[in-house]
């Protein structure tokens, strides 16, 4: 009698080892069921990334799909699906054409929290964050406005977020106006039109390269 509820034991035992073993990337994420509705996600294929969390561990190689509306991470592994609502500080998303790095932690503006994601586009001193409220549609190199017409810019600087628009020059330049004669220099130089985001990247990293060379005076 003992042999068959020694091996319903074994059987409960390596079943439960199983099912508790799935997620063996360390996330300890929440452990979902997909609707099979398709979700707001920035992509809809999974990408191999890497997740940072609060505790400044790095969970590398992670099967990662980020979705927008709930500003949050999805992950598998194995058969498993889980999802991560708090804890991450900062997560990548390499497709092959470019890598999307994604950071938390700015002050809250526009409905968005502490805990809602930028892709950040220039990491200087002076920051250019992007928030994206809808999927990409064409994936480029050098990405235009056309792209993601609905995503938003916004500036990081002395710890203040600040919204800019690439179609309205003085959103940006009222925010370096300790070096406005320099910038406008060198978008005269560079002939910066600011038909995509590259440009205001090089117009930051100027800017951030005469503050350095002024001591950040």
């Amino acid at each position: 009698m003992k042999y068959p509820f020694l091996l319903c034991l074994l059987t409960g035992f390596f079943f439960i080892s199983k099912v508790n073993g799935q997620d063996s990337t360390g996330l300890s994420g929440t452990s979902y069921v997909a609707s099979g509705e398709p979700g707001p996600y920035l992509f809809n294929e999974w990408y191999s990334g890497t997740i940072r969390t609060q505790d400044d561990k790095v969970h590398d190689g992670v099967n990662l799909r980020y979705d927008l509306k709930k500003d949050e991470l999805e992950y598998k592994q194995n058969e498993g699906l889980y999802r991560l609502s708090q804890g991450v500080k900062e997560f990548t998303l390499p497709t092959g054409t470019d890598l999307y790095i994604f950071k938390s932690g700015f002050p809250a503006i526009d409905g968005y929290t502490g805990n809602s994601f930028y892709r950040v586009l220039y990491d200087g001193n002076t920051k250019l964050l992007k928030k994206y409220t809808g999927p990409i549609r064409v994936e480029k190199a050098s990405p235009t406005r056309a792209m993601d017409p609905d995503s938003k810019l916004y500036i990081f600087k002395n710890g203040k977020l600040s919204p800019v628009k690439l179609s309205d020059k003085n959103s940006f330049l009222k925010l370096l106006s300790e070096e406005r004669n320099k910038m406008l220099y060198t978008i005269k130089e560079q002939q910066l039109e600011f038909g995509a985001e590259d440009d205001l990247i090089s117009l930051l990293e100027e800017y951030d390269s005469f503050k350095a060379g002024r001591g950040g005076n």
